[in-house]
């Protein structure tokens, strides 16, 4: 049987009706605006918006992917931000000694993440949820609710360097990592497990898999990756707050977008590629709405609206998927009682 090629394989993607309604809507918006949507000072907007989302993807996709949710991430990569920046103010250390001791933080995050659903058998949905008003509630308790400045001018040139004038560097790092993490995903013995997990929990345990050891790995990353977006948040804001990151439901529109690229909820398929660009299509239809001057309470509803829509388009899809399922399992019970009968 010819293998398809990498061209038809793409036109059947999730990505590719995403792709087409992003250039359209980004042709309305610039026809629209006159032109300002695609400023360079609009597309660098958009583009530093989107790192934290970036790296957030990462791991909640593979989450995702897995059969699990951390909800807790926007709490981690808040806290992580004010243990970084508190150490910085606190001592004379060097950031890059105080990132590393904020990294360390994140793994333990993501071992208590991974203790509460391995050890005590907590769904990760209570789990994580749990978990976020502890994070959140521990940021606010480390300055009394304040923010931090930074004033380390090697770690904030992090958040504001551009190549060639338009491009962040801070975006162009978060793109190397998806695409390293999609790479892991796609052809190492790894990412095969995190999708075994995430479709049979049971029949990859028979297979010879360690579900509690891939839900491990998963949660460390994701904490970590966490860490780094909040990191780079930071560095481009110059300072960490206890609020900021969590009020502006970054998370939750890293979760409407994996969903809306094909990362099923219940885990068991999807690919981050997709993810990405449904996060990018969000975000422009964000930008856009605030480009042609729309009250901020409509870009509120309009994300809640997306996250629905992408929930129940998921719920389909999964019935679907199940019901072919049966149908192939059907079908090939039923040639099996032939070619016994056929014997007999």
């Amino acid at each position: 049987m010819k293998k398809p090629s990498v061209f038809s394989t793409f036109l059947k993607s999730k990505a590719f009706p995403l792709i087409i309604i992003l250039v359209v809507m980004t042709i309305i918006t610039m026809v629209v605006s006159q032109g300002r949507f695609l400023s360079t000072g609009n597309m660098l907007t958009v583009l530093y918006g989107i790192v934290i989302q970036i790296a957030f993807l990462c791991g909640i996709g593979t989450i995702l992917i897995s059969g699990n949710i951390d909800l807790s991430v926007g709490g981690q990569a808040a806290l992580s931000t004010m243990i970084f920046a508190w150490l910085c103010k606190s001592s004379s250390m060097p950031w890059g000694v105080a990132m590393l001791i904020t990294f360390c933080a994140a793994v333990c995050f993501g071992l208590i993440n991974t203790f509460l659903v391995n050890k005590l058998h907590f769904p990760s949905f209570i789990a994580t949820i749990g978990m976020s008003s502890v994070y959140s509630g521990l940021c606010s308790v480390m300055n009394k609710g304040d923010n931090i400045q930074i004033a380390r001018a090697s770690f904030t040139a992090i958040g504001k360097t551009n190549l060639f004038g338009w491009l962040p560097i801070s975006f162009v790092f978060v793109i190397i990592i998806l695409i390293i993490f999609q790479f892991v995903l796609s052809y190492t013995r790894f990412g095969r497990s995190v999708f075994m997990v995430g479709d049979n929990q049971q029949a990859a345990r028979l297979s010879g898999l360690n579900p509690d050891r891939v839900r491990m790995v998963l949660f460390i990353l994701n904490s970590v990756l966490a860490c780094l977006g909040g990191l780079l948040w930071s560095a481009q804001a110059k300072l960490a707050s206890p609020t900021a990151i969590v009020s502006s439901g970054a998370d939750m529109r890293v979760i409407s977008a994996a969903i809306l690229g094909g990362i099923a909820f219940t885990g068991g398929t999807g690919n981050l590629i997709s993810g990405f660009v449904a996060v990018l299509l969000l975000n422009v239809f964000n930008n856009m709405l605030i480009v042609i001057n729309v009250p901020t309470y409509w870009t509120v509803f309009a994300s809640g609206l997306v996250l629905a829509v992408a929930l129940t388009m998921d719920y389909f899809s999964t019935k679907r998927r199940q019901q072919a399922l049966l149908e192939a399992a059907a079908a090939a019970e039923a040639e099996e009682m032939g070619e016994v009968s056929q014997a007999n």
